[in-house]
């Protein structure tokens, strides 16, 4: 009469035992979106800015490609209120009316880089490949530096500046994510174009 739980008790232990190997193999493998963006600057941004990119076939190439328009968009809408609010900053005193102005020109600047920078991902080739990624990490820093340059220009806290603070941070934020992903881009073995085959 004993002798029946013990055998039973013995079958759920072999069982146990060899559960942990088939379990550890059957975990999930990690997200390559959320792998992507795990090291930039805001990863839940760049998880959010990229949500659309989140398939498995997603290359560095892709996500770069996908950074880097999105950052561009934000700061062509940065570009485009500037300008209106250049516009009405006729009641502005002198010294705010100059820094609106130098950062008119500091973000459409950082346009005009980014679009470069969209443009040289579009149209990668091999031969050129670094080159063509220095050029991208140069404009998309540059574009950084420029949204930096701008609040500066803001001596005095008020209003004007406290809006363009948070709204130059924005675009900063996601342009940080990109300049991160064309940096992991140019590290990458498949984001480089293959070379021709033949003579």
């Amino acid at each position: 009469m004993q002798t029946q739980p013990i055998s039973t008790l013995a079958f759920m232990l072999v069982l146990l035992f060899l559960s942990p190997p088939r379990a550890a193999g059957a975990r999930p493998s990690p997200d390559p979106l959320r792998s992507s963006c795990a090291q930039a600057r805001y990863p839940a941004l760049c998880v959010q800015t990229l949500s659309n990119f989140s398939n498995p076939a997603a290359k560095p190439l892709d996500l770069a490609q996908a950074a880097v328009k999105a950052s561009l968009a934000r700061t062509r809408a940065l570009s485009a209120y500037l300008r209106t609010l250049k516009a009405s900053s006729q009641g502005f005193d002198p010294r705010q009316q100059v820094a609106v102005s130098d950062c008119v020109q500091q973000i459409a600047d950082s346009v005009s880089e980014l679009s470069k920078t969209l443009n040289e991902l579009q149209h990668l080739r091999d031969g050129a490949f670094q080159w063509q990624m220095s050029n991208a990490q140069t404009w998309t820093s540059a574009a950084i530096t420029n949204g930096d340059t701008c609040i500066s220009g803001f001596n005095t806290a008020g209003k004007i500046k406290l809006d363009l603070k948070r709204r130059v941070a924005d675009v900063s934020m996601l342009t940080s994510n990109a300049l991160y992903l064309i940096n992991r881009l140019a590290d990458s073995v498949t984001g480089k174009p293959r070379a021709k085959s033949g003579n």
